[in-house]
């Protein structure tokens, strides 16, 4: 594989992953990742997300098909009735699980395996960015659920926990992120 350094400011023959461009094969140059997450980054993140994702799409039929037809207690703490069909259960008109739909979905494409290998500066960010905004609405929604409606769902629960998980492996996977080749990229998944 032929590599050359592109004049980024680097010292002459200092040239970082980030500089290094693939000149091998037939075709424009493309970039080569900057940082390989952990092997197992990827595949746990797309893990948490696919069961985030499937969470939050019962949730949505539910609250489109029978709100009060979700399969838990309707009596006591455990109450997923009360809390989605409550009023804080659709701020500004968009019904929480639709959100969570839409979050858990976006969040599985930025954490899919080919989106820990993209070599695009903004979907490590972008990635990072979303599981802090998860982890803040899920804050958010512990509140109310505790202290406003004095009931926790189960459902949303189950989303909450995966939403905290993810934070944490995608933080670990970025944190622990080290420059690579396409070789370690290959191993990396």
């Amino acid at each position: 594989m032929a590599t050359r350094a592109v004049k980024t400011g680097s010292p002459p023959g200092l040239a970082t992953s980030r500089d290094s461009v693939d000149t091998s094969g037939p075709g424009p140059a493309r970039r080569r990742p900057a940082l390989v997450p952990p092997g197992w980054v990827p595949i746990t993140s797309t893990i948490i997300c696919a069961i985030a994702l499937a969470d939050a799409a019962y949730l949505t039929y539910i609250h489109y098909a029978n709100p009060t037809g979700l399969h838990c207690s309707t009596s006591g703490f455990i109450n997923c009735t009360a809390v989605t069909t409550s009023v804080y259960s659709h701020p500004f008109g968009v019904p929480v699980a639709v959100a969570g739909l839409a979050w858990s979905f976006v969040m599985l494409l930025l954490c899919s395996p080919p989106a820990w290998r993209a070599s695009s500066r903004w979907v490590s960010p972008v990635r990072l960015a979303g599981s802090v905004a998860g982890v803040g609405m899920v804050f958010y929604l512990l509140y109310v659920e505790l202290f406003s409606l004095g009931h926790l769902c189960e459902y949303c629960t189950v989303v909450h926990l995966m939403t905290i998980a993810l934070f944490i492996v995608v933080a670990f996977g970025t944190a622990l992120a080290v420059p690579g080749d396409e070789e370690d990229v290959a191993l990396a998944t």
